[in-house]
Parts: structure tokens; C-alpha cells; sequence
């Protein structure tokens, strides 16, 4: 799998960037669609330096375990890739989970 991309100023982005870890407050047992898809932007921007767009098909279950695949497209390149968001533990409503790229 191709990891960088080069775009106009030959600095590369990142957007196939590998697995980061990240927090979500949960609201009762489930990730809401909307900031599951915000909160993977904002760390997939962080680590690229440019936001992409993010879409996932659903709310993620703030279970231990629970995976979705959300995409997430350059918003320079129009390059779509695809990305494994896993819920790795749950502790007071606070949902930790995994963003890597999918396989």
C-alpha cells in the first residue's frame, strides 16, 4: 500500500498513516456517526497536516472490540482511503479506540 502522496510544494501527506490512538467520550454505549467521522479527521489531520474528508457508515458501539471502516478522502488529491477505527477499551464512558489504515 502506497503511504505518502505527493502534492504541488513536495511535501507529502500522510493520509495512509498508521494506527493512531485516540479518545471519545462515549454518549451511553455508542460513538455517534457525525463525531466519530470528526474525531478521526482531526487525528488523521494532525498527523498528515491536511484535514481530510471522513465518512463512516454508522455509530460505533462503545464495546471493546467493535470495528467499523471509514473512508477518508484528500481533499487535494481526491484519493479515497480506507481506514479500520477499533475500540480498544471503554473506562467511565470514555471510549479509546485505534484508527488504522484497512487491509
Amino acid at each position: 500500500m502506497e503511504r505518502t502522496v505527493h502534492r504541488s510544494g513536495h511535501r507529502p501527506v500522510l493520509l495512509a498513516a498508521p494506527a493512531l490512538g485516540l479518545v471519545l467520550a462515549a454518549c451511553g454505549s455508542t460513538l455517534e456517526q457525525d463525531e466519530l467521522e470528526t474525531q478521526v479527521a482531526a487525528a488523521l489531520e494532525q498527523e498528515a497536516g491536511v484535514r481530510p474528508e471522513v465518512s463512516c457508515p454508522s455509530d460505533l458501539d462503545a464495546v471493546v472490540d467493535a470495528t467499523t471502516q471509514c473512508s477518508a478522502t484528500d481533499p487535494q488529491t481526491g484519493r479515497v482511503f480506507a481506514f479500520r477505527i477499533t475500540v480498544t477499551s471503554v473506562e467511565d464512558g470514555i471510549a479509546h479506540f485505534d484508527v488504522s489504515p484497512a487491509q
